[in-house]
């Protein structure tokens, strides 16, 4: 008997041994293995006319010189495969006899198997795509996608690959704007977005980011969150409304708070203040009127206040001051009480505007109160204004307190107020955090507005060390201010700047006038 060390050295093949594969046996199998899948197609499609034709066309897969009887007669569909046993796998038909390997059937009974071949087929798909979907989950992993390997092998679950790679740049862009890089930010939220247009809060987020440099493309996506998204329709209409007046884009903003005043019951009063203020800076009444011939019982309530404005802006002041003083409607919205005391003032009459507020007390809540308390007392002297300051102040200072403060000094400057601010500012450090972010920068515009200017450059310098990036437009913002820079248009700045409404309205009715004052505005100038 020979080793295997021998067997190994000499090639030699001892009896019972595993004969060694050659590369004509590998070519052998290779060749067989493509003959499968092209004969599972082909020998079914000739058997299958066969069939058809009912003994019109001669078998296509056994001997003609044979009997055609079964098990006596040859496979000629076979003759060509290196190992003509393997043809089974295309036609089961094909035994092992006695005599070799013939076909188990009569002529008359030779059928196609065409449940063998889709089973081979659907076999080797379902390997394939089981593999494809490996290779990817694989390949989505290591990227860094939070997702599931079902979510990649089952289709119904597609989607939350699309989700996952949304949330992976959305997570992606938000490590980018803490880092100061801005532009790679918007690169991945667009990405984020793109994925899945359903992603609300990454589509939210781009337009936000969007307003300052790119505003054609902001409008956009705000245009398809409205449209896309219905049950946040109000939420975004809201969010691009502030986008807009930051901008000074007050033609854009007619059409949106005359759409939401139309269409929806909630929030009223923003949107006819919005349409009423949007109006005055485009000097076009053609909106307001539109609204009032309108049969919406949407519009009912708003109906005493367009019509009185426009008798303020036709100048018939007698007329509008009467429209005010009369009785309304006692369930008439809290605006409308607001709209009347604003309208008051501007008519320079001060103590009628307190009647009619205290009338109302308990109709508005404590920042539009005292909103319109500064604005009164601002008209009737300073010293019955001082006094209402320092009730204001006496509690411990909060971020609405000192908003609804800088939106009174941007319109009405009071060096002296706004040094009162600033000591109670000092003494209870009011922290700069994310909520409390629009009252600091609302005190950076209260500086400018007053000339404070070794305030404002304190503002300047402590906001950017704040923030986590150089934060260079806002030092354009300082020179604004300052009277530094050719743009005196406030707009320019707006978009940088993270303003409670009231300040943006105050900024907006001071440094970027109406194009066309009406008879109402010239008077409050």
């Amino acid at each position: 008997m020979g080793s295997p060390l021998m067997s190994a050295i000499f090639g030699i093949q001892f009896a019972g041994s595993v004969p060694a594969p050659t590369f004509g046996g590998v070519l052998g199998q290779l060749a067989d293995f493509f003959r499968l899948w092209w004969g599972l197609v082909y020998w079914n499609t000739r058997k299958s006319w066969f069939q058809l034709r009912r003994g019109r066309s001669p078998c296509p897969c056994q001997s003609p010189s044979d009997s055609g009887r079964a098990y006596e007669t040859h496979c000629e569909a076979c003759t060509l495969w290196a190992k003509p046993a393997r043809f089974r796998r295309v036609c089961p038909l094909l035994v092992e006899t006695k005599e070799g390997l013939r076909c188990s059937a009569d002529t008359a009974q030779v059928r196609p198997f065409w449940g063998r071949a889709l089973g081979y087929y659907g076999s080797a798909a379902l390997g394939v795509y089981l593999a494809g979907v490996l290779a990817v989950f694989v390949f989505l992993r290591t990227i860094g996608y939070p997702v599931s390997i079902l979510h990649v092998g089952l289709p119904p679950l597609w989607h939350r690959v699309g989700q996952a790679r949304s949330w992976f740049f959305h997570d992606r862009a938000t490590k980018a704007f803490a880092e100061g890089k801005t532009a790679e930010g918007l690169l991945y939220l667009a990405n984020a977005y793109e994925f899945d247009p359903q992603n609300y809060t990454a589509g939210i987020s781009l337009a936000k980011n969007f307003q300052a440099g790119q505003p054609a493309r902001s409008d956009h996506v705000f245009e398809k969150l409205m449209r896309d998204h219905p049950d946040k329709r109000s939420a975004t209409a809201q969010d691009w409304f502030r986008a807009l007046l930051a901008r000074g884009s007050f033609e854009k903003i007619v059409p949106l708070a005359r759409g939401e005043l139309l269409t929806s019951a909630a929030h009223g009063g923003v949107w006819l203040r919005a349409l009423l203020f949007a109006t005055r800076q485009t000097g076009n009444d053609a909106p307001l009127r539109d609204v009032l011939e309108q049969s919406s019982p949407l519009t009912l309530p708003w109906r005493p206040v367009i019509e009185t404005e426009l008798l303020l802006r036709a100048g018939r002041t007698a007329e509008a001051r009467a429209a005010i003083e009369r009785p309304w409607a006692e369930d008439a919205p809290a605006f409308t009480v607001f709209y009347r005391v604003q309208a008051l003032l501007e008519l320079r009459e001060p103590l009628r505007a307190v009647d009619l507020l205290e009338q109302h007390r308990g109709r508005l809540d404590g920042e539009a109160r005292a909103t319109l308390l500064l604005d009164i007392y601002a008209q009737l002297g300073s010293r019955h204004l001082q006094q209402h300051v320092e009730r204001i102040l006496a509690p411990r200072l909060n971020a609405p307190t000192a908003k609804t403060l800088c939106a009174h000094l941007i319109r009405h400057p009071n060096p002296q107020i706004f040094q009162q601010l600033w000591q109670k500012l000092t003494r209870e450090t009011l922290p700069l955090d994310s909520d409390t972010a629009g009252a600091w920068f609302s005190l950076l515009c209260a500086a400018g507005a007053v000339g404070d200017r070794d305030r404002l450059h304190d503002l300047t310098t402590r906001l950017k060390h704040a923030s986590n990036t150089p934060f260079v437009a806002l030092s354009l913002v300082e020179a604004f201010f300052r009277g530094e820079t050719a743009e005196r248009r406030i707009t320019t700045f707006l978009p940088i700047l993270p303003l409670p409404l009231d300040v943006t309205y105050a900024l907006i009715e001071r440094y970027a006038p109406p194009v066309a004052a009406t008879p109402a505005t010239a008077k409050r100038a």
